[in-house]
């Protein structure tokens, strides 16, 4: 479970920087398979030289140490990441995702000896090898499957990034540290609690900060939901809405301007493209990407209170909209779901579709395909 959830924990703790593309999961899951790929081979050499269950404890509780401290480690080196994006040094910058992938290396490696080393001291009769490694490997495999949803639907949704590695470490450390006791290691107990001690008063003393600071502007708000790294940002009266690694604007709202002199300004110009349409015919709008509902808010000031269905795939990033950029209008209708799935099973038609949703720096495939495009058209 630790391993897995290590993984997943991981690619959240790096999102701010990084982002969450395609290249960033290929390095995250190639070096933990590699990683792991070395932890079978030194712990299946290491279970044949010392078969001992203490042994076995203390790699679990080493493991479970430097997983907690992995948000606390990889932190000066996520944030020289920033620096080096500002400077445009690129050989920095994913050099030091190198780096933070290499502190994974750690924990997954300790974590790799498990499985060899349980079935080592299980075999006690070579006649029951199958059935020893397949319920060792499927009792791992079950609590993989609990790695998997545990942090991405509950941790860290619930405590953020940084709590959900102490949680893992802990869930790991809690059964070494009374194995070890019950075998009657004391030695190797009394040196697992004190790195525990260490890391719990490192916890306590970088508690507090941002995630990641703001990129301009003074951080109001900010939290994780279960697929990004929602900050609000105040430059001046206006308030931007950032995701993940911040380096675009996903949405903007002035009080005092009714412009925000950006590309959301275009979409009220948009019917004026068609001869046969002006802001008299338009009396309904689908917006795929409704964020933080600046277009919303345009559309309305354009075209009056028209019925407007705005979707967005993030409930969090909807919910910080009606919280700081005023997305209150009694004319939009907030669908919490996928906009190529609302596309295709509607039954509503109307007047104007709007899209606005994109991953910086990538725009989702889906919606760049000319099947997508049909569906609008139809």
């Amino acid at each position: 479970m630790t391993s897995i959830g290590t993984e997943l924990s991981l690619s959240r703790l790096i999102a701010p920087y990084f982002g969450d593309s395609t290249f960033i999961w290929a390095n995250v899951i190639g070096l933990t398979l590699t990683f792991l790929a070395i932890g079978y081979w030194l712990g299946g050499r290491l279970a044949d030289r010392f078969p001992r269950l203490w042994v076995l404890y203390s790699i679990t509780a080493m493991a479970a140490v430097w997983c907690a401290l992995l948000p606390y480690l990889a932190r000066p080196v996520l944030q020289f990441s920033l620096d080096a994006f500002d400077d445009v040094a690129v050989g920095a910058f994913y050099g030091s995702l190198l780096g933070v992938l290499l502190i994974l290396s750690v924990p997954i490696t300790l974590l790799g000896f498990v499985s060899p080393y349980a079935i080592r001291l299980r075999m006690v009769d070579v006649g029951h090898a199958g059935n020893t490694s397949g319920n060792t490997y499927a009792l791992g495999t079950i609590g993989s499957i609990a790695g998997s949803f545990l942090p991405v639907l509950v941790l860290i949704p619930w405590v953020g990034t940084r709590r959900t590695f102490l949680i893992l470490g802990g869930l790991l450390f809690i059964p070494s540290i009374i194995g070890l006791l019950r075998l009657r290691a004391v030695p190797q107990a009394a040196v697992a609690t004190a790195l525990a001690i260490v890391v719990a008063t490192v916890s306590l003393v970088n508690a507090g900060g941002a995630i990641r600071p703001a990129q301009g502007g003074e951080l109001v708000y900010e939290m994780e939901s279960s697929d990004n790294y929602i900050q609000v940002v105040q430059d001046g009266s206006a308030y931007e809405l950032s995701l993940n690694e911040g380096h675009a604007t996903h949405s903007i709202y002035d009080p005092t301007k009714p412009l925000t002199e950006g590309p959301w300004d275009y979409f009220m110009v948009g019917p004026l493209f068609y001869p046969q349409t002006g802001p008299a015919q338009i009396d309904s709008a689908l917006l795929i990407g409704l964020a933080g509902g600046t277009v919303s808010k345009q559309l309305t000031a354009a075209y009056g209170p028209i019925p407007i269905d705005g979707v967005e795939i993030d409930g969090e990033i909807a919910a910080v909209g009606r919280e700081w950029f005023d997305m209150t209008e009694p004319n939009l209708d907030v669908i919490i779901d996928d906009g190529r799935y609302v596309l295709r099973t509607s039954d509503e038609r109307y007047d104007l579709i709007g899209v606005d949703a994109y991953k910086q720096p990538y725009i989702p495939f889906q919606l760049t395909t000319r099947e997508f495009f049909q569906e609008v058209s139809d």
